[in-house]
């Protein structure tokens, strides 16, 4: 039967709630919306959607969807429930059946356990060539690999002894051969008589059918090599590499598909730590973080991020941020990376630099509002911070803030990350109670003490963490290896993890309880100071994290020096200058002093204050883009006292100089213009000052909830998915239109030849040509993939390649096997 067909009658008799499930896990089958239940099962048959929701599926999920390939693809017929068992060693029956009935809710098998099982569309071509990590069947080989269907010839005369092989036909060695590694006493015998070496080489490509031998020459091939060779039990792809057949690697296995079907999900740990020492880091960590980030800021707000002209922040340029905030390369890099993810820092069009973006709005946030911006922003970034420094195939480096670290799947393996961590923490927050508000609450006075929580928590590895996080989606293996060690020390600096454990905030985040994770931050951290400590050398000591108001007017009057929270500012002419320039006095210095100190200023720091501010501003600098200068006191003073000159903003610097802003051209009209004939100046004709252009407008104040990233996951909505329903129940039965009735043709006439290609029969095909015309002809299918189809034409005796979209129709001619 056509699984496609099978499929659509399937799910017209689904209720509304299991096509809402199903298109919720499968949200690509509406994007865009299809017409009827004809169509739905066209686009979940095909290659592409099959991939995405592979990607989904679980470990033990994609064991038994490789097995009906496996099983199914020698004859194409459904695949029994009990043949199905048989392809474990060992399986829980109900187990089972339990991802039996959820693969066929999500669309990949159909068939029930009466009528067999069959895979939907083009799942095989979606597992790829080697399903179950086993090789191609014998009949496949022989039809792919020159020379080795004669071989198999006279490999049966050898491993069969019994068998009549004169007239035998590659087809029909190949099926003897398949019987006999089938068949546990006979597979027994041809091992007894192999080389010592043999059964070593075969255990290796058991799980990877491909490998490499010696095979170059007569001479470099071992013993065991050409033992297997010419029984066939090796099918050689070139001169130095082999396969190993289906059949003899499931003999291998036991005569399985699988040894077992792999239920149970990895999630045991090593090594446990407290959970005082887990809290300690996670917040001595996340106080760090935030400490950066600012000072990342002001850095990049005195001093831009220069870029590459290729893109990217050079090392030259990422040496002195690390400098600059006494870190590491690889913390300079991620906290780029993390201020531009939550728009802290953009790139500059114009000069192609990063520059600080709504400063003012991130220090009017209180540090868990900072802390959850941050980690809202790292979860929803598309990009990989930790594969900045590491290497292209071409061997140059990725560099912070470029394109090459761009991943549009990070988002989704930090949801897994989250996910796994949590599985491999236990199920329940610590203190927390059905009435509480978080995993620490309040203690018995309310005071807001943390409760005492587990003795020992468990640590995650990266082993355990990527062990897991594969078991749910085992096609992810890769990407998982690769991103996640990173994503480890990432959660560590955010404070989602301490000592390697998860924390209960890195819980909440996980679960979405974002609001409550922050109000726990809240609560563990320690209150900001608004007192310093000021000391006879000049300097101030901050006893902890300082208020924003009051860190910002020590750094407009001191220089901090040292790392960590404790802070120390050191007082000098020069740093006092620069409050002098911010628009402060010697008073308001000394108040601000008096008001943030828990000590009595030192006389020293007031000589130093009184003594710079005393000698500040006996010289005035100012900005002046043309002057006036005349003889005559009442000219000057007309000129003040007419309104329309302070549109030029003219002021009078003695009494007979007037300077403006304004360029002499624009000064020169505005003169003449109120009745005045002014003359150019000899001095100012040869050396004009140029005229400066005007500072640009500070930028608008964006309120602090503007800053805030929202997850914004690659799905649809409830109402989408609700009207998609609608639509398929109000379809009129029928042939879909033209767009999705092309489209289900096509993909049943691909399952046709791929059922032709299995059973090895003739095919009549229909094509067009060139010219429109409609061309038919008796062939012969030996493979399709990548939209084309490979074909023999007996009568002519050639292969040639047909572009799937000619195709027009096909028809399996009955009776006609094809000669292998």
């Amino acid at each position: 039967m056509s699984a496609i067909r099978a499929l659509a009658e399937q799910l017209a008799l689904r209720s509304d709630d299991e096509l809402r499930s199903l298109l919720a896990v499968r949200p690509d089958l509406i994007l865009p919306p299809v017409p009827d239940f004809a169509a739905l099962a066209a686009r979940a048959s095909t290659r592409v959607s099959l991939q995405r929701a592979l990607d989904t599926v679980s470990r033990p999920q994609l064991q038994v969807l490789e097995a009906i390939v496996v099983l199914g693809e020698d004859d194409g017929a459904a695949v029994t429930r009990a043949r199905l068992a048989s392809a474990f060693t060992t399986a829980d029956a109900e187990a089972l059946d339990v991802i039996l009935a959820d693969l066929g809710r999500r669309a990949l098998v159909v068939g029930s356990a009466e009528e067999g099982f069959l895979p939907v569309g083009a799942l095989p071509d979606a597992l790829g060539p080697y399903p179950a990590g086993l090789g191609r069947p014998f009949r496949t080989l022989a039809r792919s690999v020159p020379r080795y269907g004669p071989a198999l010839v006279h490999a049966v005369a050898l491993v069969d002894a019994g068998s009549a092989t004169e007239a035998m036909t590659a087809a029909f060695a190949a099926q003897v051969l398949d019987g006999v590694v089938t068949d546990p006493d006979a597979w027994n015998c041809v091992l007894a008589g192999a080389p010592a070496d043999a059964a070593t080489l075969l255990s290796r490509l058991r799980d990877a059918p491909v490998g490499s031998t010696a095979t170059a020459g007569e001479g470099g091939a071992s013993p065991a090599v050409r033992w297997l060779l010419d029984r066939c039990l090796l099918a050689p792809l070139d001169a130095l590499h082999v396969e190993l057949p289906r059949g003899v690697g499931m003999a291998l296995r036991g005569h399985a598909v699988f040894a077992s079907l792999e239920t149970s999900p990895p999630v045991g740990t090593e090594r446990t730590t407290r959970a005082s020492l887990r809290d300690n880091a996670a917040f001595g960590a996340i106080a760090e973080t935030l400490r950066l980030v600012t000072a990342l800021l002001g850095s990049v707000a005195a001093t831009p991020v220069s870029t590459l002209r290729s893109g990217g922040v050079g090392v030259r340029e990422l040496r002195r941020v690390r400098e600059a905030l006494g870190s590491n390369d690889g913390e300079a890099a991620w906290l780029l990376e993390l201020a531009a993810a939550v728009g802290l820092l953009t790139l500059d069009p114009d000069d192609s630099r990063w520059k600080t973006s709504r400063l003012d709005a991130w220090e009017a946030l209180d540090r868990d509002a900072q802390w959850l911006l941050l980690v809202e922003g790292w979860l929803a970034v598309d990009r990989a911070p930790a594969l900045v420094g590491s290497r292209l195939p071409d061997g140059t480096a990725i560099n912070a803030l470029a394109a090459e670290a761009s991943r549009p799947d990070a988002p989704m393996v930090r949801q897994r990350f989250l996910a796994v961590a949590t599985d491999l923490s236990g199920a329940d927050l610590s203190g927390a109670g059905p009435e509480g508000d978080g995993p620490e609450g309040d203690g018995p006075e309310g005071d807001g003490e943390p409760a005492a929580g587990p003795a020992a928590v468990p640590v995650l590895t990266e082993q355990s963490v990527i062990a897991l996080a594969t078991w749910h989606q085992p096609r992810l293996h890769r990407r998982f290896a690769r991103l996640l060690p990173g994503m480890l020390t990432e959660a560590a600096s955010l404070g989602l993890t301490g000592s390697g454990a998860l924390t209960d905030a890195g819980r909440l985040v996980a679960e979405g309880r974002f609001e409550e994770a922050a109000d726990l931050i809240r609560r563990a951290l320690p209150a900001p100071v608004s007192h310093v400590v000021l000391q006879a050398d000049l300097t101030a000591v901050a006893p902890g994290y300082l208020q924003p108001e009051v860190a910002r007017g020590l750094l407009r009057m001191s220089t901090p020096e040292g790392q960590g929270p404790a802070t120390t500012y050191r007082f000098s002419a020069d740093s006092i200058r620069s409050a002098l320039d911010a628009g402060e006095d010697a008073e308001s210095i000394l108040a601000f002093l008096r008001t943030s100190s828990a000590t009595e200023i030192p006389q020293a720091l007031s000589y130093l204050v009184e003594d710079t501010a005393s000698r500040y501003g006996t010289l005035r600098v100012g900005r002046a883009g043309s002057y006036l200068r005349t003889d005559d006191d009442a000219v000057a003073a007309a000129v003040l006292a007419d309104p329309r000159a302070a549109a030029l903003g003219i002021l009078q610097v003695a009494p007979t100089v007037l300077v403006s802003p304004a360029s002499p051209q624009e000064l020169t009209a505005l003169l003449r213009d109120l009745g005045f004939a002014p003359a150019a100046d000899a001095v100012a004709a040869v050396a004009k000052v140029p005229s400066n252009a005007a500072e640009p407008a500070p930028a608008a104040r964006v309120s602090p909830e503007q800053l805030r990233s929202r997850l914004n996951p690659w799905s649809v909505a409830e109402e989408e998915i609700a009207a998609q329903v609608t639509a398929l129940r109000s379809a009129r039965p029928g042939p879909a239109d033209s767009a999705s009735g092309s489209d289900s043709e096509i993909l049943l006439g691909l399952e046709t030849l791929r059922a032709a290609i299995r059973s090895r029969s003739r095919i009549r095909l229909g094509t067009a040509d060139s010219e429109g015309n409609q061309v038919r002809q008796v062939l012969v299918p030996l493979s399709v993939s990548g939209g084309r189809l490979r074909v023999f034409d007996p009568e002519k005796q050639v292969e040639k390649v047909v572009s799937v979209h000619r195709v027009m129709d096909v028809e399996i001619l009955e009776g006609s096997p094809a000669d292998g």
